[in-house]
């Protein structure tokens, strides 16, 4: 289980500030568990769509990524 004081650490990384604020973290904090608690999801389904959200949280908030492609 991911704590909401683990995505607020990931999100407070960040100079961003549409990334580092409480409706970003409470949307994250959201989206995760509702996938830690959907039961037609395998473990390993769960823990991979959790890795995908914390990883482009992560990479959007330290790197510039160019949206305009």
């Amino acid at each position: 289980m991911i704590s909401i004081e683990t995505i607020k650490a990931i999100c407070q990384q960040s100079d961003i500030w549409e990334l580092n604020n409480p409706r970003v973290i409470g949307m994250i904090n959201n989206m995760i568990k509702c996938i830690e608690n959907e039961e037609s999801y395998t473990q390993d389904h769960k823990e991979t769509a959790i890795n995908v959200i914390l990883s482009n949280l992560t990479i959007f908030g330290k790197y510039k990524i160019d949206t305009s492609a």
